[in-house]
């Protein structure tokens, strides 16, 4: 895979798949870990919605599109799936996302 460049992986799962990693109904309140196991940083992107990020102590953060996660931490995110569509979910960082860290959610 490295040959290929494909050495960023999500949920295991290297770049783009026929299926999306979740299909989520619309107007459905979503809640997602986004553990990086790694240790590069990585600017994780949502297409087509702007979600939270949910603090320690359970509050809200502002709204975003984009949230940075370094290497061996975990965040979560928190939206509500309000946008029908196929929206892409990469790392921003597009070196990273073009070497497969990157997938789909399907919002219907």
């Amino acid at each position: 895979m490295a040959e290929a460049n494909q050495f960023w992986a999500l949920n295991d799962t290297i770049g783009m798949t026929d299926e999306p990693q979740a299909e989520i109904s619309l107007s459905e309140p979503v809640r997602l870990e986004v553990a990086n196991n790694t240790s590069f940083p990585h600017a994780m992107h949502l297409h087509g919605m702007h979600f939270h990020e949910i603090a320690g102590d359970g509050t809200l953060g502002p709204l975003r599109d984009t949230i940075l996660s370094f290497g061996g931490q975990t965040c979560e995110i928190a939206f509500v799936a309000h946008n029908p569509g196929d929206w892409l979910f990469h790392c921003h960082m597009l070196s990273h996302a073009t070497s497969g860290m990157m997938t789909w959610l399907r919002v219907a």
